[in-house]
């Protein structure tokens, strides 16, 4: 348990010295960068699951019977 909290004091000592060498600027766009590159990562990740469901109701409702011109203006 010793072991645990001395490496928990060292990382926190490490991180609290390296955010005391930026100024709030330095942060402030650090942080704004993380967040604009999670935001893109997630529309992403996002536009792709939307392409696989929407080809796979297709897909669905061509089997049904239902013409592809009418599958598409659904799948909209």
């Amino acid at each position: 348990m010793e072991r645990l909290q001395t490496a928990f004091a060292y990382f926190v000592s490490l991180l609290l010295a390296w955010f005391s060498r930026h100024s709030p600027q330095d942060i402030a766009f650090m942080v704004g960068s993380l967040v604009a590159v999670g935001t893109l990562i997630i529309n992403l990740v996002s536009a792709i699951v939307n392409w696989h469901y929407r080809r796979k109701t297709l897909a669905l409702l061509e089997a049904q019977g239902m013409s592809r011109e009418a599958a598409n203006e659904y799948t909209r």
